[in-house]
């Protein structure tokens, strides 16, 4: 999660995995995982990758993972390659 200075997070709102919130947003509703929301009230502009990429970094769980773990897969990690790192997680990770 990514949330830009000055953002104000009503009580009781639920921010989602992976989600970016913009500077100055006012966040009135919960966010979904790996949305992008911004504005005042704070709307969704985006989601940040697909719905079936989403759920696959869902089930990964890759922030859970063993540090070793995080290390080797780093170059996935730091790549637009979801299928690519699920496939490492199923190889490797679990």
């Amino acid at each position: 999660v990514w949330i830009g200075s000055e953002a104000m997070i009503m009580p009781g709102i639920k921010i989602g995995d992976g989600a970016v919130i913009g500077s100055r947003s006012l966040v009135t509703k919960d966010v979904e995982p790996y949305a992008i929301i911004g504005g005042n009230p704070a709307k969704q502009i985006k989601k940040r990758f697909s719905d079936e990429e989403i759920s696959l970094l869902m089930e990964m769980e890759w922030w859970n993972w063993p540090l070793d773990k995080i290390k080797t897969a780093m170059p996935l990690l730091c790549s637009s390659n979801i299928f690519g790192l699920h496939k490492y997680w199923r190889e490797f990770a679990v």
